[in-house]
């Protein structure tokens, strides 16, 4: 953990983790009321409440005990995961008792909330601070590496690389990164002509990330100041950003399903613990990006079709769409006891693994 304390872990995780897990929690809680859905429970955390107030509507809100998430409880509900009740779609505003389309709008409000506060964050950093573009043309070439060897040229922009659109030299950057020892086609506009070079990263192990990371041997061109935007186009620049940060981490996805990542990779709640105390004694800028990529990241694996997450629970509602009627109260109980098992199970693997990364 290097010079980092235990309460600048602390400290960072929460600052990190509450505003995320808030705008979540805030998306289901705004859907469900416009629906005419009762929440019973505004949860930030799980476990036993440390404060909390009762609202006008009924609606408990309340922090908890442990910080790893949050729920909102509506009528109907069994548990903080939705599983709903026997009776619950014939109990006056209860969740199961919403239209099927007012249920996937709920469900889907989470993500979408995730979503929509990554891009204000970065929105609101390139209005205030601005943003430093590296154009994604090639400055320098390094000799005896391997952009050398594939014959890449100063002035080379780059278009694409393996069919990803690359708009600046950070995204190109992030594919060499983690394509060591494999061969990338490289499509670039040199001299005003198109053409397309195969080019392979050469493996390198880095301390710093603990992981073997691919090398290219490129500088990009003289960096220029940050610029501060207008609303309007850090808006639009937030939403494309947030755009190619989400297919960067579907990628991260696929290649842990495959079993193609590395152990310096993984990370649970210990790693981001770290990871945010170390960021917010960088500055609050940093810290504000760090807390952008994060929501984007949680909007993104509660789409996952995994009972008891979002996606499991608009998986159910699909089928209801296609059968014409729900599953049986039953199987979706089942279904979402065995995603908590699972969650749980992998949510323990990941904090016994950063903690053994951690001991000497």
């Amino acid at each position: 953990m290097g010079e980092l304390g235990f309460f600048d872990l602390i400290i960072g995780f929460l600052l990190l983790i509450t505003p995320v897990v808030f705008f979540h929690e805030l998306g289901h809680y705004w859907v469900a009321r416009k629906a005419g859905v009762i929440v019973e429970v505004f949860s930030i955390g799980f476990g036993p409440e440390l404060y909390g107030w009762t609202a006008r509507s009924g609606t408990r809100w309340r922090i908890a005990a442990i910080p790893f998430g949050g729920f909102v409880k509506m009528r109907g509900d069994e548990d903080a995961a939705s599983t709903p009740g026997q009776d619950s779609a014939h109990v006056k505003g209860s969740f199961g008792g919403a239209g099927l389309y007012w249920r996937m709008a709920i469900v889907l409000a989470g993500p979408v909330a995730n979503f929509i506060l990554g891009i204000l964050l970065f929105a609101i950093v390139y209005i205030t601070v601005g943003k430093q573009v590296l154009p994604a043309e090639i400055g320098e070439v390094m000799p005896e590496m391997p952009a050398a060897e594939a014959g890449l040229q100063s002035g080379d922009l780059i278009l694409e690389i393996d069919g990803i659109k690359i708009r600046e030299f950070n995204d190109m950057r992030g594919l060499i990164i983690e394509s060591p020892g494999k061969k990338l086609d490289f499509r670039l506009r040199r001299d005003g002509q198109e053409l397309t070079l195969p080019v392979t990263p050469m493996p390198q192990f880095s301390e710093q990330l603990d992981i073997t990371v691919g090398v290219l041997g490129v500088k990009s061109m003289p960096v220029n100041a940050r610029v501060r935007m207008a609303p309007s186009t850090a808006v639009v620049a937030a939403t494309s950003d947030a755009f190619h940060m989400s297919i960067m981490i579907l990628r991260g996805l696929g290649r842990a399903v495959t079993g193609n990542i590395q152990k310096g990779e993984v990370g649970g709640p210990v790693r981001i613990a770290e990871i945010s105390g170390t960021v917010l004694n960088q500055g609050i800028v940093p810290f504000i990006l760090l807390t952008a990529v994060i929501s984007i990241n949680l909007g993104l694996i509660n789409l996952l079709p995994v009972p008891a997450l979002d996606g499991g629970h608009m998986a159910f509602f699909l089928i209801e769409a296609v059968l014409g009627k729900p599953l049986p109260i039953h199987w979706q109980a089942i279904l979402m006891r065995g995603g908590i098992a699972i969650l749980m199970t992998l949510t323990l693997f990941l904090v016994l693994f950063d903690l053994a990364r951690l001991l000497p």
